[in-house]
């Protein structure tokens, strides 16, 4: 049972004891072990020199710990928490190295696990979020020689810091007379001269208060960190629902490949529905809009359901396009294929809002509407968010109901005379890009429907050949300004299955030729009618794939 807390209380406290004298749990809520290498190199090299130093002491920030039922719950500070504590279950393992039992007991005892009189388990000091406690207290402060698989990137983290503290604790010693005396003045440091300050709050509205103001000192917290603690402050006694909400929602982000997408999406998700939102604005602006327990409640709650959505725009073998035609999750790949992620917002809205006929009708239009702005530039990428986040406000309004009057809307996209222009010149230096024009119009060359759908858009099946090679023999005649500006040209550039490709080099035009006439690829094979290869002859064939190009990415 936690100790009550009754009211504030702030102190300066050695982390050391704030570890040692509390019971200490990081809510569900909260994320999970975030920092990486870097951070924890920073924290645990700070501490060595500053022991080295004899300083007086180091001051590491603010801990804010409010009531909880059977523990005290960590408001903010948790990493600094999680790593020190990494750090001293570290010279835990040298004791054990040393066979010194009775120290090892010591330090897992004071700082780690102490064991219950009753049950005889073993109760740790800190407590973890549900996705990280089980691999912290099983890896790291029960039995760390008994192998536990790291399931998240989390662990990952978790057990990297691990390994760098007793590589950190390895060098602290090899120059001490004494290692024994050395760690134990390190232990002595971390109580008494590793300074935070401890913010001890009776209940949870008084904590969110407190990190807000902290915030407001200049201490650097994480958006998505503010936020959570805003809407679980307004969510008075129905705390828990908000709770809930936010971390299905952080679970849903947490599970794709890049755990850092959270503040993205918050900042995504509101311009969809109320216009471009700058990062540095969000917190601001839906603070703003946040006024009231209700409006906390539903806000919370669509955003769980908005990070389904935006989970399936990344993942297209998420279970969520089951509802949706084949012809529309390939144009989603094909729009992830692009990188354009300006567009979120627009696509976070019509898919919440528009039947799957629509939707497919959308994506294709966007495909098109993409390269186009790709090939002919134009829009900077701020530019481009602004417009897509304004028409994304007007489909999450009603404004905008269907493809059509999407169109309409939808201003400054490149007419066929300026997109083939651009297309006659363009060279293209991302060879992604280069294999998905070529491989779009060789299927448009063909007379196939649907052209500029690439199923699972899979452009890694053939190989780029650059005609003009990138490094020429001596059979090639051209000077070095003009290669330069010719060789990433897309009339310069064609398709080849990957043993073909390995086979053609950097050989003579004439040499080439032969591989050219055995291809499959109507625009590769036609490239053996030419009796050779010239800058005027990369301008011709680019001109006709210009011509091509309008008709395969109609608007």
């Amino acid at each position: 049972m936690a100790r009550e807390i009754s009211k504030l209380t702030i102190e300066l406290d050695g982390i050391g004891h704030t570890i040692s004298d509390n019971k200490l749990t990081v809510p569900l809520y909260q994320r999970s072990y975030a920092w990486e290498e870097s951070h924890v190199n920073d924290l645990y090299d700070d501490l060595l020199t500053s022991i080295r130093n004899a300083e007086d002491e180091y001051f590491i920030g603010s801990i804010v710990i409010s009531a909880g039922n059977e523990r005290d719950e960590v408001v903010d500070g948790q990493q600094r928490l999680a790593t020190i504590s990494i750090f001293l279950a570290a010279i835990r393992d040298y004791f054990q190295s040393q066979d010194d039992q009775a120290r090892v007991d010591h330090i897992q005892s004071q700082y780690l696990s102490s064991t219950d009189r009753r049950s005889l388990e073993e109760v740790p000091n800190l407590r973890l979020n549900n996705n990280d406690n089980n691999y912290f207290y099983n890896r790291i402060i029960l039995n760390p020689s008994e192998y536990i698989e790291a399931t998240r990137a989390s662990h990952d983290r978790l057990l990297s810091a691990f390994r760098l503290a007793k590589k950190k604790i390895s060098a602290y010693i090899s120059t001490s007379n004494n290692p024994t005396d050395s760690l134990l003045d390190l232990c002595e440091f971390i109580d008494e001269h590793l300074k935070v300050i401890l913010v001890k709050v009776p209940n949870h509205a008084n904590a969110f208060t407190i990190f807000e103001t902290l915030n407001d000192r200049g201490l650097e917290l994480a958006i998505s960190d503010l936020l959570k603690n805003f809407l679980l402050g307004q969510a008075d006694n129905r705390l828990s629902e908000v709770q809930e909400n936010w971390t299905k929602m952080y679970s849903l982000l947490e599970n794709t490949e890049n755990e850092d997408l959270v503040v993205t999406f918050l900042r995504q998700y509101w311009s969809s529905i109320h216009g471009l939102t700058r990062e540095r604005d969000l917190y601001k602006k839906i603070k703003g809009k946040i006024t009231s327990k209700q409006r906390a409640i539903d806000f919370s709650s669509n955003l769980e359901e908005a990070a389904r959505v935006y989970v399936a725009l990344i993942d297209t073998s998420n279970s969520f396009w089951s509802d949706y035609s084949d012809s529309a999750k390939n144009h989603m790949a094909t729009l992830n294929l692009f990188r354009m992620t300006q567009m979120r917002p627009l696509l976070l809205s019509i898919i919440s809002k528009f039947n799957p006929n629509e939707v497919e009708k959308s994506l294709k239009f966007l495909v098109s509407v993409s390269v186009r702005f790709l090939i002919y530039g134009g829009l900077g990428g701020g530019a481009l968010e602004q417009q897509f986040s304004e028409r994304a406000k007007e489909v999450s309004s009603g404004e905008i109901s269907n493809t059509s009057q999407l169109k309409e809307k939808l201003s400054r996209v490149p007419t066929d005379t300026q997109f083939k222009e651009a297309f006659e010149t363009a060279a293209v230096s991302k060879q992604y890009l280069a294999r998905y024009y070529l491989m779009t119009l060789e299927k448009a060359k063909n007379g196939e429907e649907n052209p500029e759908l690439i199923p699972n858009a899979d452009t890694s099946a053939v190989n780029l050949e650059h005609v003009l090679p990138k490094t020429p023999d001596n059979s090639w005649k051209i000077d070095q300004d003009t290669h330069r500006a010719y060789v990433k040209r897309l009339g310069n550039l064609a398709i080849m299955s990957t043993k073909l490709n390995s086979e053609v080099g950097n050989s003579s035009f004439d040499s080439k030729k032969e591989f050219y006439q055995k291809s499959s690829f109507t625009l590769t094979n036609s490239l053996a009618e030419y009796d050779n290869w010239t800058p005027e002859i990369i301008n011709e064939r680019q001109r006709e794939l210009a011509d091509l190009a309008i008709q395969t990415w109609k608007i």
